[in-house]
C-alpha cells in the first residue's frame, strides 16, 4: 500500500463520521446519506487489517448516539438505557455490511463484487425490521423523505430499493476509485447505477402525474392535547408501580386524567363544528382509570352522534393487576349513531418504555366502509413495521388513520418518513396527529396537504383528504425485493467461498531447455542420491 493512500484512509474515515449524525433522525440532509457510505466503505477496503472494521461500528454507534441526543419526554435510567441499547444496536448492525465487503468482496470479481456491499445493508435492515425491539428505525431509507419522484418506488418494492440504491452507489463510486477515475471502464459502475436511478426517477414522475389523486374528499381534523394538560396529568406519575394503585389513588389521580379526556372532547366539538366529517386524537392524550373507560367512551360517542360525524379517540386506559404490563394503548372508532366500530390495541411499544407496561394488541389492523372512504388504524410505533401496515393495503383501505405520540425529539422527522412511506407503500392516505412532533395529512404518493408543527401550534388541524386509496405492487408481493437481496448476497458469498476452497489447476510440465535446464552429467555416471 502506498504511504499517502495509508494516510489518507484516516481522513476517509473522518468524513464519513462526520457526516453520518446527518443521515437520519432529526436533522436529516439527503446527500449525506448517500455520501457518507462512500468514504466509509472506501476506509475499510484499503485498511491493512480487517479489525478495522471495528472503527465502523465506533462511528455509526457514535453517530447515531449524537443525533439522539436532545429533548425527551423520558428521564433517568429509561432514557439512559435507551441511549445505550439503540447506539449500539444500529452500530453493530451497519457494520455488518461493511465486514461482509472486507471477506467476500476480494474473492470476486469487479461487478459481483460492487453487490456485495448494497445487498449485505438492504438484507441485514430488512431482517430488523421484523424484530420487535428496532423495527425499521433509522433505516438509511428514510433519508430520502420528501422526494416525491424518488418515493414512489416503494410502492413496487418497499423501502428496501431506496437502501439498495443508497449503498449501490457507495459500492460503484469505490469500484471506480480502485480503477482510476481516469480510466474510461472505471466509469462503467457508476453508469450503471446512474441509469437505475434514471429508471426509478422516471417510474416516480409518471406515477405522479399519470395518476394524482381524484376521489372525492372528505373534511378531516386532527386533535392534539396542550403540553400543560398533559404534563400536569402524569406529574410524579409512577409507572412502574401504578398497576397495584390503591383506590385513594386513584381517586387522587382522577381529577388530572379527566382534565385530559374535557380538553379533547371540547377540541372535539370545536373541530366538528368546522365542518370536520371525521376527527382523529393524538396518542397519549386523554387517559382513563379502567372503571372510568366505559364512562368516557359514552361521553364520545354522545359527541359523535350529535354532530354525525366519526371519531377516532385515543385511550389510555391504567388497569389493576399484580404484574406487567397493565396498560391499554387503544385507538377507539365510533360512529355518527354512537356506536363503537372499532377497538384497536397498539401492537408494537416503543422499548423499552412501553413494552414493559402496555398489553399489546394480536397484530391485526381492523378496517371500515364509511361515505368517507374505507378507513384503517394504528398506533404510532407501528408504521415502523411495514409487514403490520401492508395490511392497509390488502384491505383497500382508503385513509390510515395513526395517532402518535412523540417521545424523543429527533422523531418529529423520523416518525414523519415512517408514517408517510407507509402510506404510499400501500396506496393510502393519511390522518396522523402527533403529539410533540409533526401532525400530517397526505395522499397516497406523499404529497402534504397539511402540517402542524405541536411546539408551535398544535391543537385542531382541518384538511380535506382524499377517500379512496390505489392498489399497489407492494402491499400484494410484499418484501420481494428484500428476499431477492437476500438471496443474492447469498449466492455471492457461496460463489466467493467455492472459489476460495476449489483446488489449483496443476500446469502441465514445460519441456523448453531455455526455461527448465537440464543438469548434465558425465556419460554414464549416476547422480548420487
Amino acid at each position: 500500500m502506498k504511504p499517502e493512500t495509508k494516510n489518507l484512509r484516516w481522513l476517509w474515515l473522518l468524513l464519513g463520521f462526520a457526516l453520518l449524525p446527518f443521515t437520519a433522525y432529526r436533522n436529516v440532509i439527503p446527500p449525506a446519506a448517500w455520501i457518507a457510505p462512500v468514504f466509509l466503505l472506501r476506509f475499510v477496503r484499503i485498511s491493512p487489517r480487517a479489525r478495522s472494521v471495528w472503527l465502523i461500528f465506533a462511528a455509526y454507534a457514535v453517530a447515531t448516539l449524537i443525533a439522539m441526543s436532545g429533548d425527551t419526554t423520558d428521564h433517568g435510567a429509561v432514557l439512559a438505557l435507551t441511549l445505550i441499547v439503540y447506539p449500539l444496536s444500529q452500530g453493530l448492525l451497519y457494520t455488518l455490511p461493511y465486514l461482509a465487503d472486507r471477506l467476500i468482496g476480494p474473492r470476486l470479481s469487479t461487478w459481483p463484487r460492487m453487490l456485495v456491499f448494497p445487498l449485505a445493508f438492504t438484507s441485514l435492515t430488512w431482517v430488523m425490521s421484523l424484530l420487535t425491539v428496532t423495527g425499521t428505525f433509522g433505516t438509511p431509507a428514510y433519508s430520502q423523505y420528501g422526494d416525491l419522484p424518488l418515493m414512489q418506488i416503494v410502492s413496487v418494492t418497499g423501502m428496501w430499493s431506496l437502501t439498495f440504491l443508497i449503498m449501490w452507489f457507495a459500492s460503484a463510486v469505490n469500484a471506480a476509485w480502485e480503477h482510476g477515475f481516469g480510466q474510461r471502464a472505471a466509469w462503467r459502475p457508476l453508469v450503471a447505477v446512474a441509469a437505475a436511478l434514471v429508471v426509478v426517477f422516471g417510474f416516480g414522475f409518471v406515477r405522479l402525474s399519470a395518476s394524482p389523486p381524484a376521489s372525492p374528499k372528505a373534511e378531516v381534523a386532527t386533535i392534539t392535547i396542550s403540553q400543560p394538560v398533559a404534563n400536569q396529568a402524569l406529574q410524579g406519575f409512577d409507572w412502574a408501580m401504578f398497576n397495584q394503585s390503591t383506590n385513594a389513588q386513584r381517586a387522587a389521580i382522577r381529577p388530572r386524567f379527566n382534565a385530559t379526556l374535557n380538553q379533547m372532547l371540547a377540541r372535539t366539538q370545536t373541530a366538528f363544528g368546522r365542518g370536520a366529517k371525521l376527527v382523529v386524537w393524538q396518542e397519549q392524550s386523554a387517559l382513563v382509570l379502567a372503571e372510568d373507560r366505559q364512562a368516557a367512551i359514552n361521553r364520545a360517542a354522545a359527541l359523535a352522534s350529535r354532530n354525525h360525524g366519526y371519531l377516532e379517540i385515543w385511550l389510555g386506559v391504567y388497569t389493576r393487576t399484580r404484574s406487567l404490563p397493565y396498560f391499554r394503548n387503544q385507538a377507539i372508532l365510533i360512529g355518527p349513531t354512537g356506536t363503537v366500530i372499532w377497538t384497536y390495541n397498539k401492537t408494537h411499544e416503543v422499548f423499552p418504555t412501553g413494552t414493559s407496561v402496555t398489553i399489546t394488541g394480536p397484530g391485526v389492523l381492523p378496517v371500515a366502509s364509511t361515505p368517507y372512504g374505507r378507513l384503517t388504524t394504528a398506533i404510532c410505533n407501528d408504521v415502523g413495521y411495514p409487514e403490520l401496515l401492508r395490511q392497509a393495503g390488502q384491505n383497500r383501505a382508503g385513509i390510515l388513520l395513526v395517532p402518535t405520540h412523540e417521545i424523543y425529539s429527533f422523531e418529529a422527522s423520523a416518525d414523519s418518513a415512517e408514517a408517510v412511506y407507509r402510506a404510499v407503500e400501500n396506496g393510502t392516505s393519511l390522518v396522523r396527529p402527533a403529539g410533540n412532533g409533526i401532525s400530517l395529512i397526505t395522499d397516497y404518493q406523499g404529497r402534504v396537504i397539511a402540517s402542524q408543527n405541536y411546539s408551535r401550534n398544535g391543537g385542531i388541524m382541518l384538511a380535506a383528504v382524499p377517500t379512496r386509496g390505489v392498489w399497489t405492487l407492494y402491499s400484494h408481493t410484499g418484501d420481494w425485493f428484500a428476499y431477492l437481496c437476500v438471496f443474492g448476497l447469498l449466492l455471492l458469498a457461496g460463489l466467493a467461498f467455492a472459489h476460495r476452497t476449489r483446488p489449483a489447476k496443476v500446469k502441465p510440465p514445460q519441456t523448453g531447455l531455455a526455461d527448465h535446464p537440464v543438469p548434465s552429467h558425465p556419460q554414464g555416471a549416476v547422480p548420487q542420491r
